[in-house]
């Protein structure tokens, strides 16, 4: 990624990305209807439904993955590490997968995927700076600080993990703890785009989270360098990129309804956006991070702006707070 996308430092000139999408349309109650789940977060940067009707959150400056057992509201630290933990997936089984990321991108602490037990033990699955060390799918100048690993979402599959590496611009499968390059995401131009790591005037995708949608493809939320956000339909098989959408302000997470519906999270411009066939909706969500849908319900992670400035919070999201773009 380029200069501009330290995304677990994330900028606060970027808030201004908010004006590349109109606002809501005039609405009677715009307030949107947020209901706290659990407490004490500090940077809910990710969210996962797991068994038994609980949600799982990737707490980044926590360094540490929370259970909230949303029946009883009980809450508990499944893991804690010392590296930041940006993403968090679990799998119907109850496996919980994560990945740990540098933190700081002038400190070379590697970067991995782990899985977390019950118990609140964690082995490494794969050293992901080791493969983009080794191979560096994007051709970016390895040498630039931070053309580098930045894991900064996973997605749980049956047979099979998927990392949406925010610092190496792609997508990696992880299979018996082999990793390879499913998706590189092209840079793009844009007003704003600067001096790129590899040779021209140009954003980096930076893809932020990955869902499997219910049509059998990889939806994927970019931050676009913090100047434009994107939406990308890939494959899961051959990572084939079928669809972008763009315009949209800098994305930081991502999440599919049950009728295909696209729910798209901007800690930038603190909105969750609801796309469908028929056009645009957006919710007011201070410090947007990540939003998950699952259990019938949309739920949407929130931090204090600058980071660290305040606590986080994890919300359950109403269909009424959502409103149509103008």
């Amino acid at each position: 990624m380029n200069r501009r996308t330290s995304v677990i430092a994330l900028g606060a000139a970027a808030i201004a990305a908010g004006a590349l999408v109109s606002g809501p349309a005039a609405s009677a109650d715009p307030a949107p209807a947020l209901t706290p789940i659990g407490s004490g977060w500090i940077a809910p940067l990710h969210l996962s439904f797991g068994p038994g009707k609980s949600l799982y959150v990737a707490d980044a400056f926590g360094a540490n993955v929370q259970r909230v057992r949303l029946w009883n509201g009980q809450q508990s630290t499944v893991y804690q590490g010392t590296q930041p933990v940006m993403g968090v997936d679990v799998r119907g089984n109850g496996a919980i997968y994560a990945t740990l990321s540098i933190g700081d991108p002038s400190q070379p602490l590697p970067t991995s995927l782990i899985q977390v037990y019950q118990s609140g033990k964690s082995r490494q699955v794969a050293d992901l700076l080791a493969f983009e060390t080794a191979n560096n799918p994007d051709g970016q100048n390895p040498a630039t600080p931070d053309s580098t690993s930045n894991p900064y979402s996973v997605l749980a599959l049956k047979d099979r993990v998927i990392v949406a590496d925010a610092g190496a611009n792609d997508l990696l499968v992880v299979k018996h703890g082999k990793v390879k390059a499913l998706t590189v995401f092209p840079t793009f131009t844009a007003p704003g785009c600067p001096p790129n790591n590899n040779g021209d005037v140009s954003c980096d995708p930076v893809p932020t989270d990955v869902e499997l949608g219910p049509d059998g493809y990889l939806y994927v939320s970019g931050l676009g360098a913090e100047v434009e956000g994107h939406i990308y339909k890939v494959n899961r098989w051959n990572g084939t990129i079928v669809r972008t959408w763009g315009g949209l302000p800098p994305l930081t997470g991502i999440a599919v309804g049950k009728h295909g519906e696209i729910y798209a999270s901007s800690l930038f411009a603190s909105k969750v956006f609801k796309i469908t066939k028929s056009g645009m909706w957006a919710a007011d969500v201070p410090g947007a991070t990540d939003v998950e849908y699952g259990n019938g319900m949309l739920v949407v992670g929130s931090m204090a702006f600058p980071p660290g400035s305040g606590p986080g919070a994890v919300y359950k999201l109403s269909p009424k707070a959502f409103v149509a773009m103008s």
